[in-house]
């Protein structure tokens, strides 16, 4: 069997990635959450208390099912973990300029014949995210709550404190150069 890659779009504020967390640590409590920067050695990743702690890019790992991650070292000598296969890719939703929150994803690449407990895995997190996040969106000509609704959009999972902000008017949400908001109703 050929790998599977798994993709997910995600508006998420600090409030609600600390809430998914924390539900994932329930389920799972030996999840481990890796910051995407240069390891200080071969066997100590740079494992972080939440994503708010982590910079653009965190990784979820599960020591249980892939007990050591395989690790790159370049020429210069810096070592790198995966960004998917044994771990969860999360490029975070950041809110680089005020006011409006940039998406973000979480991405895995895994085999379901040999490696079905890291697909279970992932089939969990998402479950989890589900939980907490919605996909009732739509598409607006624009920024603002007062912008134009043009068609629904499901392609993105927006966390509860990013929707909330968003249907106050103080939240833009925002992919590349696409707008969108929460439906009300």
């Amino acid at each position: 069997m050929s790998p599977v890659g798994r993709q997910i779009q995600l508006l998420l504020l600090p409030e609600d990635e600390d809430r998914i967390l924390q539900a994932i640590r329930g389920r799972y409590p030996e999840v481990k959450l890796i910051d995407y920067v240069p390891w200080a050695d071969e066997e100590t990743p740079p494992v972080r208390e939440s994503a708010a702690d982590c910079g653009t890019i965190a990784t979820i790992w599960n020591p249980s099912i892939h007990h050591k991650l395989p690790v790159y070292v370049g020429s210069n000598g810096a070592v790198t973990g995966p960004a998917v296969g044994p771990v969860v890719q999360w490029v975070r939703s950041l809110e680089k300029v005020p006011g409006t929150l940039e998406s973000g994803r979480w991405a895995a690449g895994f085999d379901k014949e040999r490696d079905p407990e890291m697909a279970s895995f992932v089939g969990s997190l998402w479950r989890i995210l589900n939980r907490f996040t919605t996909h009732r969106m739509v598409c607006t000509r624009g920024a603002g709550v007062d912008a134009p609704p043009v068609a629904p959009e499901r392609r993105f999972r927006v966390g509860r404190k990013a929707a909330e902000r968003a249907l106050e008017g103080s939240l833009n949400l925002r992919s590349g150069a696409m707008y969108m908001r929460p439906e009300v109703g």
